[in-house]
């Protein structure tokens, strides 16, 4: 199964994608879900959130400043279904992930409203 990772820009393959636990990064979805007052597993900075759509990562990647899309490979124990994914087999958390590929270096979308990042979370299998 081939992953994506949209988020934080400038990685190299080789390099580890960590949960925010590790990395103490404070810019993460995790921070607003908790803000809105989401369900527990929606606030969660002990794993990393992988996707199988790479339409997906790069809409997850469009909520970072300058973020960008990577091919990853989860690593540790093996990727678990994202509680919080309605549509099964699409998102996936796991321990941490390594960087295959950078797909696009800064993902920039023409209008940046919340209903176009919404759209891209329809998978395009």
């Amino acid at each position: 199964m081939t992953y994506f990772h949209g988020g934080y820009p400038g990685l190299k393959p080789g390099q580890l994608l960590l949960p925010p636990d590790q990395t103490g990064t404070e810019h993460r979805l995790s921070t607003t879900a908790a803000e809105l007052g989401g369900p527990a597993h929606a606030t969660r900075t002990d794993v990393v959130y992988v996707a199988t759509d790479r339409n997906v990562a790069r809409a997850y990647a469009a909520f970072y400043p300058d973020g960008a899309l990577y091919r990853v490979e989860p690593i540790g124990q093996p990727p678990e279904p994202d509680p919080d994914c309605e549509i099964s087999g699409l998102s996936w958390q796991c321990s941490a992930a390594s960087v295959v590929a950078v797909v696009d270096p800064v993902v920039l979308f023409r209008t940046r409203t919340p209903e176009r990042w919404l759209r891209l979370l329809t998978p395009t299998t």
